[in-house]
C-alpha cells in the first residue's frame, strides 16, 4: 500500500504535465519546460515533460528506494519549473518564484515521510501474567488502559482530521484542473496554475503518506488495547483483596479536613461584592476557579475514600469461604454510596468544564482602556487565569481517572450480587433496576431544556403541568355547565338570560385561571403588565383581530343585555330566529325551519338586529286587505275585528291593546284597509304562520258578510271598420304590420266567391 497514495499523486502531476504549456512570455522562441528529445542516455529517470500530463513519468520516480535518488532526480523537475519562471517578463515573477520555492520545500516534506524509518506498529505480545495481583497493581493496568484509549481517540480524531483536509484538497485540485483548461494557452495565468497544481499535489501527497501512517498506528493502538482489557479481564479473577492501609486512610481524611476548611474560605471570599472594574471581575473569576479547582480536589479524595470502603468490603468477602454468604445488604449498601460519589465527581467534571471552556474562550475587551499600570495588572490576572483554567483540565483528567478505578472494582462489587441473586429475587431486583433506569431517563428527559422565554429555560415537565392544569380547567367549567343546566331542569327554568350569562362569565374566569396557574408553571411572571402587551401586541399583530373582536362583542352582548338567550331577532338580510347560544365566538340562532346560523359576535354589534322581544313579549301584527267600493265600512270593520277575535293568538282584555281596522287608502280597484291586532309571547315567534292564521279567519269572515274582494280586470274595446272606409284604411296584420291592398287581389277574390 505504500506506493499507492504517491502514485495517486504523480498521475495527477502526470495530467498536468501532458496539457502542455507553450508560453509567449520566453525570451526566446523555444519553450523552457519543453524536454522533450532530451531524454539522457543514462539509467536516470527521463525529464518529465510539462506538455506530457501522463503519470508514467512519475512512476520512475515512486519507484526510487532511496531518498538521496529521489532528491537527485526529482529536484531536476523543479529546477525546471524554476528556469521557465526565471524567463517571465513580468512583476509577477517574484510571486511565481515564491511557489517554485514552496514546491522545493514540500517535495522535503515528502521525502521526510515518504523514505523515514517506519514505526514499528507491530501487534505487542500479551503481558506477562502473574499468579496474583494486589489492587494497586491491578489499578495501574486500568490507568495504562485508559491511557492507550486517550491515545487511540486522538489518533481518530487526527484521521478525521486528515482525511476532511484531503477532500478539500482533492475539490482545490480540481478547481485548478478547469481553470488551466480554461487559461490561455502559454500565458503567465496558466504557468501560475501549473505551479498551484503542483503545490496541491504535493500538499495531498503529503497528507496522504500522513493519513497511512495514522492508520497504522490506529491499527497498532487497538491491537494494544484490546490485549490489555483481555489481560485486565485475566488479572480481575487473581487479585488478592487486602484491607485499605490505615496510613493512606488516615491521610485521606486529613485532606479531605483541609480541602473542607479551604471551601469555607473560598465561598467566604466570593460571597462578597465584586467590584465593578475589570480587574475586581477578573480576580472573581480567578476565585471561582480556586473553588472548582478545590471541588475537583474534594470529589477526588471522596472516591478514594469511597475506594477504601470498597476494598475493604471485597477483603472482607474474600476470607469467606464463597462470595454467596456475603451479606448482600451491605454489598447493595456500598454499591449505592460508590455509584452516588461518582455521580456527584461526574456532575463537577462537567461544571468545571464549562468553566474553563468559557474561561479560555474569553478575551479581555477593556484591557486596552486602562491605564498603564492597571493594564499591566490586568494582564498578569488573565495570565493567572488562563493557567488556572488549563490546570483545571489537568484536574479534571485526574478525576476521571479515579472514576475509572472506582468503576472497576464497583464491577466486581455487582459481580458478587449478581451471584447471590436468583430466582423470584434476582427476577424482581431486575425489574426494580429497570424500573429505575427508566425513571432516571424519564425524569431526565422531562428536565431537558428544550428552549426558553426571557431568558428563562423551559423544559417538557412545566409543558405537561400547563397541559394538566389546562384540561382540569376544562373538566371544572364542564362540570359547572352540568350543574348550570341541572338546575334549569329541576326549578324548570327555561331561557333564562341572567343564568345563562353567570354560566358564561364563570366558564370564563375558570379558564383564566388555568391559563394564568399553567403560565406560572412555566416560569413566566404575569404580573409583568409589559410582557402580557407584548403578547397579546403579537398575537394580535398576527391574525388575532378578529378572534379579540369577537370576543369582547360577545362580552358587551351579555353585559348589555341588548340580545339575550331566548330572544327572537331579525337580522339586515331578513333572517329570522331565537338566540340559543352567545358563546366566545359567535352567537347561535334557530330559524322557524330548525336551521341552525352562527353569526360572529362583531356583526351582532355593527349591524342593525332587530330584537322582537327585547323589553315585551307581545308584538301587533299589520294584516292588509281591500274591499270593493260601495261595501259598507262599518260591516267590513265588524268583520275584520271578528276574525282577530276568532283567533286563539289575539290579546284580549288588555286596555289598548285591542284589535282594531283602519282605512288606509282608496286604491285602483278596491278600498284598502289594515286590522292591526296585538299577538301574545307565544305567536311572536312564528310571524308567517300568524299572519297565514289571521288572513284565513278574514276570508271566512268576509264571506260570511257577503263582502266582495275586488280583483283588477281588463276591458277590451273593437274598433269596427264600415264598408265606406276599407278602402281608405291599410289593413294591418296581427303583427301590426300594414298589408297592401291592390286590384288584383280583388280580382282574384271575386273569381274565388264566383265558383
Amino acid at each position: 500500500m505504500k506506493n499507492i497514495l504517491p502514485n495517486k499523486l504523480l498521475l495527477l502531476l502526470g495530467v498536468l504535465l501532458s496539457l502542455g504549456i507553450n508560453p509567449v512570455y520566453s525570451a526566446s522562441g523555444s519553450d523552457p519546460l519543453n524536454l522533450l528529445g532530451q531524454k539522457e542516455q543514462s539509467d536516470e529517470p527521463e525529464l518529465p515533460n510539462i506538455r506530457d500530463m501522463s503519470s508514467r513519468w512519475w512512476n520512475q520516480y515512486a519507484e526510487l528506494e532511496e531518498a538521496k535518488a529521489f532528491e537527485t532526480y526529482f529536484i531536476k523537475f523543479v529546477d525546471k519549473l524554476e528556469q521557465a519562471v526565471q524567463q517571465v517578463e513580468s512583476e509577477r515573477k517574484d510571486t511565481l518564484l515564491e511557489r517554485v520555492a514552496i514546491i522545493r520545500n514540500l517535495s522535503q516534506e515528502y521525502k521526510k515521510l515518504r523514505y523515514k524509518t517506519k514505526d514499528d506498529y507491530s501487534v505487542p505480545q500479551a503481558f506477562v501474567l502473574k499468579e496474583q495481583y494486589s489492587v494497586d497493581e491491578f489499578l495501574e493496568i486500568n490507568q495504562l488502559r485508559r491511557q492507550i484509549d486517550f491515545l487511540r481517540d486522538q489518533t481518530l480524531d487526527e484521521v478525521e482530521r486528515v482525511t476532511q483536509s484531503i477532500q478539500q484538497t482533492t475539490n482545490t485540485i480540481d478547481i485548478l484542473k478547469v481553470s488551466y483548461l480554461n487559461s490561455e494557452e502559454g500565458s503567465i495565468e496558466q504557468l501560475a496554475v501549473v505551479l498551484n497544481w503542483v503545490n496541491s499535489q504535493l500538499s495531498k501527497a503529503i497528507e496522504s503518506q500522513l493519513l497511512e501512517n495514522l492508520e497504522r498506528r490506529e491499527d497498532s493502538l487497538r491491537a494494544e488495547l484490546d490485549t490489555i482489557i483481555s489481560s485486565l479481564e485475566t488479572a480481575k479473577e487473581r487479585i488478592l483483596f487486602e484491607p485499605f492501609p490505615d496510613d493512606r486512610r488516615g491521610r485521606l481524611q486529613e485532606q479531605k479536613t483541609e480541602l473542607e476548611d479551604e471551601l469555607k474560605q473560598l465561598n467566604l471570599k466570593l460571597s462578597r461584592d465584586i467590584s465593578e472594574t475589570s480587574i475586581g471581575f477578573t480576580s472573581y473569576e480567578i476565585l471561582k476557579l480556586d473553588l472548582s479547582l478545590t471541588l475537583l480536589a474534594y470529589r477526588d479524595v471522596l472516591l478514594n475514600l469511597q475506594r477504601a470502603t470498597e476494598q475493604d468490603k471485597l477483603a472482607e468477602i474474600s476470607k469467606l469461604e464463597s462470595p454467596v454468604m456475603a451479606d448482600i445488604d451491605e454489598v447493595r449498601e456500598v454499591i449505592t454510596q460508590s455509584e452516588e460519589a461518582i455521580r456527584l465527581a461526574e456532575e463537577e467534571i462537567d461544571k468545571a468544564e464549562a468553566l474553563a471552556r468559557d474561561t479560555l474562550l474569553s478575551s479581555d475587551i477593556n484591557l486596552q482602556q486602562q491605564s498603564t499600570g492597571d493594564s499591566q495588572n490586568l494582564l498578569k490576572l488573565s495570565e493567572e487565569r488562563r493557567k488556572k483554567a488549563q490546570q483545571l483540565l489537568k484536574s479534571m483528567s485526574d478525576v476521571r481517572a479515579s472514576i475509572s478505578d472506582n468503576q472497576l472494582l464497583l464491577s466486581i462489587l455487582k459481580d458478587i450480587e449478581d451471584i447471590q441473586q436468583s430466582g423470584l429475587n434476582k427476577t424482581w431486583d431486575s425489574v426494580k433496576e429497570f424500573t429505575g433506569q427508566v425513571w432516571d431517563k424519564t425524569v431526565a428527559l422531562v428536565n431537558r431544556p428544550l428552549f426558553s422565554i426571557n431568558e428563562r429555560p423551559i423544559t417538557l415537565l412545566p409543558l405537561i403541568q400547563l397541559f394538566f392544569i389546562i384540561l382540569i380547567g376544562y373538566l371544572v367549567s364542564k362540570l359547572v355547565n352540568f350543574l348550570v343546566h341541572r338546575f334549569e331542569k329541576k326549578h324548570e327554568i327555561k331561557n333564562n338570560s341572567s343564568l345563562y350569562l353567570l354560566h358564561r362569565l364563570i366558564h370564563y374566569l375558570i379558564i383564566f385561571i388555568a391559563a394564568v396557574a399553567g403560565f406560572s408553571a412555566l416560569g413566566l411572571n404575569l404580573s409583568n403588565i409589559t410582557l402580557i402587551a407584548g403578547a397579546l401586541s403579537v398575537g394580535i399583530g398576527f391574525g388575532l383581530q378578529n378572534l379579540v373582536s369577537n370576543f369582547v362583542s360577545g362580552l358587551t352582548i351579555m353585559f348589555e343585555k341588548t340580545l339575550k338567550v331566548g330572544d327572537y331577532i331579525e337580522l339586515e338580510d331578513g333572517t329570522t330566529g331565537q338566540v340559543k347560544e352567545i358563546k366566545t365566538r359567535s352567537t347561535r340562532i334557530n330559524t322557524n325551519d330548525n336551521i341552525d346560523v352562527i353569526i360572529p359576535n362583531s356583526y351582532m354589534v355593527t349591524n342593525i338586529v332587530t330584537n322582537w322581544t327585547l323589553k315585551e313579549s307581545t308584538r301587533r301584527v299589520k294584516i292588509p286587505f281591500g274591499v270593493a267600493y260601495g261595501t259598507d265600512k262599518e260591516i267590513v270593520k265588524k268583520a275584520a275585528i271578528e276574525a282577530a277575535n276568532n283567533v286563539q293568538y289575539t290579546l284580549r282584555n288588555v286596555p289598548g291593546k285591542e284589535p282594531d281596522v283602519w282605512l288606509t287608502e282608496f286604491g285602483d280597484n278596491s278600498v284598502n284597509f289594515l286590522l292591526l291586532v296585538w299577538v301574545a309571547h307565544y305567536g311572536v315567534r312564528r310571524p308567517t304562520r300568524i299572519q297565514s292564521i289571521y288572513m284565513w279567519e278574514l276570508d271566512t269572515a268576509l264571506n260570511k258578510y257577503g263582502i266582495e274582494i275586488p280583483f283588477p280586470q281588463r276591458d277590451v274595446h273593437l274598433n269596427v271598420v264600415k264598408e265606406e272606409d276599407k278602402h281608405s284604411l291599410p289593413l294591418q296584420s296581427v303583427t301590426g304590420e300594414s298589408l297592401p291592398l291592390d286590384e288584383d287581389a280583388e280580382t282574384e277574390d271575386n273569381e274565388s266567391k264566383k265558383k
